[in-house]
């Protein structure tokens, strides 16, 4: 069950993200003074623009930002994707794609796999301008990677269940055969 979630939910997501619906939803944008590849994405990146007034001083708060937003973006598009895609289902399986959204370790893949692809200083209008970007084949191989990782954890977590489940009817039988015991010495009496 889960295992058919967990596909579907990397093959939608791989679908969203070559499908042109980035493109379409996102759009780009341009801003008078802007360099031109602000606001526009390459077919094979996620990216994100940003931008600050000022000059050279200004370059690593833009920087930091761009990465910030480019992991703000990513969320948004899983969140998107579990939104259309996952209507109903059961509880088990909310917890489960729940357990997808929250990814904290997303921040780290960002930044080992970020590249500040475009930077520009411009002194004149005094503006910094970025452009980030994440590649979305190596995005979806760390979301394959960890689906699996997640769906390794759940099985863990159903066997110690089912263990613990054992465990506690055997329990109940041992004690009903106890009581069993103690009122057959009691009926002896």
């Amino acid at each position: 069950m889960f295992e058919g979630i967990a596909f579907a939910l990397v093959k939608t997501l791989a679908s969203y993200l070559f499908g042109g619906y980035l493109k379409a939803h996102y759009g780009s944008v341009e801003i008078e003074g802007a360099p031109s590849w602000y606001g526009s994405e390459p077919d094979e990146a996620i990216c994100v623009s940003t931008y600050n007034k000022g000059g050279l001083d200004k370059l690593e708060l833009t920087k930091k930002q761009s990465k910030i937003k480019l992991n703000k973006r990513i969320n948004h598009i899983i969140e998107i994707v579990i939104y259309q895609n996952f209507k109903h289902l059961k509880s088990d399986e909310e917890k489960f794609l729940e357990s997808i959204q929250k990814d904290e370790k997303l921040p780290l893949f960002v930044d080992s796999n970020m590249k500040f692809q475009n930077i520009k200083v411009d002194e004149d209008k005094k503006m910094v301008f970025v452009r980030s970007c994440l590649d979305k084949e190596a995005f979806i191989k760390y979301e394959k990677n960890r689906v699996k990782e997640l769906q390794k954890n759940l099985t863990f977590y159903k066997s110690d269940k089912a263990f613990d489940e054992l465990d506690e009817n055997k329990k109940v039988k041992n004690s009903d055969v106890e009581d069993k015991a103690f009122s057959e010495l009691d009926n002896e009496k």
